[in-house]
């Protein structure tokens, strides 16, 4: 496979990432998260002071069951999420791309939460599943969404 034809398979799979993350939210259907993920992909969060503050929400590594099991709890939480993609990086040769979103979450109240995520993904060989995500959060923003959780679930 041509580095020209892989970058635009890399490009579509990161879209569907994107997509998926989206419709997730917006159809409460905590399977979509993993749509397009290997079976045994690894999710892991950073920074690691911000894991660490809230074990109850991360762990240092989570399988795509685990992420939708907290997702199923976290999406009663959210009436909608919209994303705008601000940077894409691919690599063709490591078969992985970079990904920087701004997102606006709405809650049920009709508040609305924005928060900066950077998805850095490894793909399969063949560029059209994920095999490991490392999100970084924005942690300012990330810790008033957190506190509102879990204000709203005591």
């Amino acid at each position: 496979m041509d580095d020209s034809n892989l970058r635009d398979i890399l490009q579509e799979t990161t879209a569907a990432f994107i997509d998926n993350n989206t419709q997730a939210v917006k159809q409460k259907d905590p399977s979509l998260f993993s749509a397009i993920l290997t079976e045994d992909c690894i999710r892991s969060y950073r920074p690691k002071s911000f894991v660490a503050r809230y074990p109850e929400f991360f762990k240092s590594q989570i399988t795509n069951a685990d992420y939708e099991a907290q997702m199923q709890l976290d999406l009663q939480t959210m009436k909608d999420v919209t994303q705008n993609v601000t940077r894409t990086l691919i690599d063709t040769t490591e078969r992985a791309a970079v990904i920087w979103t701004e997102q606006t979450i709405t809650m049920p109240d009709g508040s609305t939460k924005s928060v900066e995520v950077i998805w850095d993904l490894s793909f399969t060989q063949d560029g059209t599943r994920v095999k490991r995500i490392l999100e970084f959060v924005d942690t300012w923003e990330s810790t008033k969404v957190l506190e509102t959780v879990l204000a709203n679930a005591a």
